[in-house]
């Protein structure tokens, strides 16, 4: 049932895309600065949407890219904090003493990295 909402809403948005390139033929002048073109509005348009969702996407793409990154690092940082903690109980398991294991811990603060 999603799935079909999903079609249902994109074939409207292309219903919508057609009525307005109808609506919009006139050609408008462009100006690149060494030259001057004259292309339909509704091109013009559909190019900016286009190079927008490009830009979109490849700052999506960045994002989750130093997103990832970062995970990475604090999965590292993690496993060597377990791996810490696991050899640590090893140390003192001869005296028994949990209280004395305790207050040799480090104690572990959030770090913001952002």
């Amino acid at each position: 049932m999603k799935r079909q909402g999903k079609v249902i809403i994109a074939i409207l948005i292309v219903i919508l895309i057609a009525i307005f390139s109808v609506m919009n033929t006139e050609s408008i002048p462009i100006h690149f600065g060494f030259t001057t073109v004259s292309w339909p509005l509704v091109l013009v348009l559909l190019v900016a949407i286009f190079l927008g969702a490009i830009l979109m996407f490849l700052f999506a793409t960045i994002s989750n890219y130093q997103n990832k990154k970062t995970i990475r690092q604090q999965e590292s940082r993690i496993q060597a904090l377990k791996t810490r903690l696991n050899e640590t109980p090893d140390q003192h398991t001869h005296t028994g003493n949990t209280d004395s294991l305790q207050s040799n811990q480090p104690e572990v603060k959030d770090d913001d990295h952002d």
